[in-house]
């Protein structure tokens, strides 16, 4: 599997996959249910489902002060263009405008050469 997202600032793809850690993603698939979705008085679920968005959450290996700052970049725009390819709910390429949020950046250690180690974590939505 690769992921790969969209460098607005060149137009060119840039493949992340070796910077996620093994185990490193989850994908989820959220229902957006209508207004008058839930249990009436007899405890009859009513769904209403109108919609559905997808998820992924991710988690890198350990990254120099560069690769975080590249990823992090990529990360920033409002809406992001995402490429997965398979995407394991349909076992082909997708596209999805994304957006991505509470970005979590762990310090990890200061090394002897000047150089920080970052891990990233982070969700990427579809808008």
């Amino acid at each position: 599997m690769t992921i790969e997202i969209m460098d607005y600032s060149n137009s060119s793809w840039v493949d992340i996959t070796p910077l996620i850690k093994y185990q490193g993603v989850t994908f989820s698939r959220n229902d957006i249910d209508a207004p008058n979705a839930g249990r009436d008085m007899s405890g009859t679920m009513h769904r209403g489902r109108v919609g559905s968005k997808e998820k992924m959450n991710i988690s890198t290996i350990p990254l120099n002060r560069a690769q975080s700052s590249m990823l992090q970049t990529l990360l920033f725009p409002e809406t992001i263009l995402v490429r997965v390819n398979p995407y394991p709910r349909t076992n082909d390429s997708q596209t999805f405008y994304m957006y991505s949020n509470n970005v979590k950046v762990q310090y990890l250690q200061h090394k002897e050469d000047g150089d920080d180690l970052h891990e990233l974590s982070f969700p990427l939505i579809e808008n």
